[in-house]
């Protein structure tokens, strides 16, 4: 296993974390975000292959939901920080 991320794997839980606590004004966009990739994943489609594209509707955008996932890579000019 990748010592970068860990895995909790419990049929039919999914989790979304790793944010600080400052994040918790997210947390409406951050439950939908986490429903659509639900249905994306339940339905069949593999999420770390083919990442979701979410519409954020506040800001007429889409993200690919595979920059936030515990497989990307590591930027190695991060300060780690919350900042960076």
């Amino acid at each position: 296993m990748n010592n970068h991320y860990r895995v909790v794997v419990i049929g039919g839980y999914y989790m979304a974390c790793g944010t600080s606590g400052n994040q918790y004004k997210n947390a409406p966009i951050a439950g939908k975000m986490m429903a659509e990739l639900i249905d994306y994943f339940e339905g069949g489609t593999d999420h770390d292959a083919t990442p979701l594209a979410f519409y954020l509707p506040y800001i007429n955008r889409k993200i690919e939901v595979g920059f936030y996932s515990r497989k990307r890579e590591i930027n190695t000019e991060s300060s780690f920080s919350v900042l960076g």
